[in-house]
């Protein structure tokens, strides 16, 4: 009788000896066979371990047990990593020891014998849902990358990966955290693997809801208006879109605008407002002040006033005298104006038993004349947003400065006290400009994307970049639902309703 403590197990080489190598590894008199005999006769064992469906069913168990090894220790040796020469005794062929990939996602598999190479670890920078993403998986601490093998990635997820460039590519359409494994080879031409969690961000704007305002709510208004007409100077165009912010919440735009062209007297009114978001009418307040302000000021342009004002720029010897009687018109006009639509404010908050401050809003407004190669712009700024005359290219002339609180989002607004102000003739600003290209009243969901801070207003580029955009949008023919759409740009941290009215000179 053979005995395990006597009988040295050697590495089978062929056929002859494969019965043996079976009997002393499964069946053997050791402390632990995993086969007990129960005195079954060694001649026995020796037929049944001889037959080829034994030895095809024990290839399979030692090879299917590797496989699970490296699937659970990717980073450890084979299991018979010892016995490397088993294949070739196999009289049927082996399966290959590589990990295990589920057939459901995705994989690319190349053997090639690698160089030396040190410790790797797989790093991939994170995605966003529904932008382009490429990225190489960074493997390894040293110079020497090692041989990829391939990766498995989640299938559906829109990525994929490209073994010639060691990128993840793609274009993930769904948020998560997705596991990734890289396969490569290491210095002894073995397969190993690297694991991480790939981060894939939601887009920014599937965020955001799209919310109706309750359908009985008092003053209900559009969420995108427009409008457009053709002035002595060129293409007036006005476009607001309600902002992202209130869009989430179901809440109304509160900004509004109002446009007219007098050719009687060739004069050309813009203006814009703001309503405050903590006031509950203010997108009332926004149209009512805009609608009566503008009313007032093309009532009077394309009158006597209009006609007067406008011989007092005819060119003369005084000029500065002019002038001062230019300036001190448009200040009692614009004056008047705002007087007036405080007024209506004043009588709406009455009828509905409402707080006039429950109508806050700004007021931007824009006289302009073109007289030659000059225009004449005077201007009443209150409030937060922008006026200016940009142009020519590398130019531009702010007509005013912004209001702006002790702290970010705040600002003045139309009220009595600030009617009753002895400063209010600085809000006023007049100007007879050359080389103008375009006049722009912008709200502050506009002007705070593209300008930041009262010193980014006066940065010329930053005007540059904001006219290279807009300015060819102002030659389609239907330009105003154009700039309406345009309107819709994503900013971070900018989700404000957004209004812009432009004199385009021609």
């Amino acid at each position: 009788m053979k005995n395990s403590k006597q009988r040295k197990v050697p590495l089978p080489v062929d056929d002859k000896h494969l019965s043996d190598w079976l009997f002393d590894t499964l069946f053997s008199y050791g402390a632990d066979p995993l086969f007990a005999k129960h005195g079954v006769p060694i001649t026995l064992l020796d037929e049944f371990v001889s037959q080829a469906d034994v030895r095809s069913v024990t290839e399979q168990y030692i090879t299917r047990l590797s496989q699970l090894w490296l699937q659970h220790y990717p980073t450890r040796p084979p299991l018979v990593a010892a016995n490397l020469d088993l294949a070739e005794a196999l009289t049927l062929a082996p399966l290959p020891l590589l990990p295990l990939l589920p057939p459901a996602k995705e994989r690319i598999v190349i053997t090639k014998a690698p160089p030396t190479m040190p410790l790797l670890n797989l790093r991939l920078p994170n995605a966003r849902t529904g932008q382009p993403y490429a990225e190489t998986a960074l493997v390894g601490q040293g110079e020497q990358a090692p041989p990829l093998l391939g990766a498995e990635l989640p299938a559906g997820l829109g990525l994929a990966f490209d073994l010639t460039s060691g990128q993840v590519i793609g274009t993930p359409n769904a948020p998560g955290e997705y596991p990734i494994t890289l396969y490569w080879a290491d210095a002894q031409g073995q397969p190993q693997s690297s694991a991480s969690t790939l981060i894939v961000n939601p887009d920014p704007r599937a965020l955001w809801r799209d919310c109706e305002p309750p359908a009985d709510a008092l003053y209900p208004k559009p969420h995108v208006a427009s409008a457009a007409l053709t002035s002595p100077q060129g293409k007036v165009l006005a476009a607001s879109r309600r902002g992202r912010s209130h869009a989430h919440v179901g809440s109304f735009r509160e900004d509004d605008f109002w446009i007219a062209a007098i050719p009687e007297t060739g004069w050309t009114l813009l203006l814009v407002a703001d309503g405050a978001g903590s006031a509950q009418f203010s997108r009332h307040g926004s149209a009512l002040v805009t609608a009566t302000a503008g009313a007032h000021l093309k009532n009077k342009l394309q009158g006597e006033l209009g006609h007067t004002l406008a011989a007092h720029l005819q060119p003369t010897d005084d000029a500065p005298a002019q002038m001062q009687t230019i300036g001190n018109q448009f200040h009692y006009l614009f004056h008047a104006a705002a007087s007036l639509a405080l007024s209506a404010v004043e009588r709406e908050a009455q009828q509905h038993q409402a707080e006039v401050r429950d109508y806050a809003t700004t007021l931007l407004a824009a006289a302009v004349f073109r007289q030659g190669d000059y225009c004449f712009i005077a201007s009443c700024w209150i409030g937060d947003g922008a006026i200016a005359a940009y142009g020519p290219r590398g130019k531009v002339r702010l007509l005013g400065r912004p209001d702006s609180g002790e702290f970010a989002g705040q600002t003045r607004f139309l009220d009595r006290a600030l009617l009753a102000d002895q400063a209010f003739g600085r809000r006023i600003r007049i100007g007879r400009l050359t080389g103008i290209e375009a006049v722009l009243l912008l709200t502050d969901g506009v002007s705070d994307p593209y300008f930041e801070t009262e010193n980014g207003l006066k940065d010329p580029e930053r005007w540059d970049r904001l006219w290279d955009e807009i300015g060819p949008l102002c030659t389609y023919p239907e330009a105003d639902t154009v700039l309406a759409e345009w309107l819709d740009f994503f900013s971070s941290g900018n989700h404000d309703d957004r209004t812009l009215a432009v004199l385009r000179i021609d």
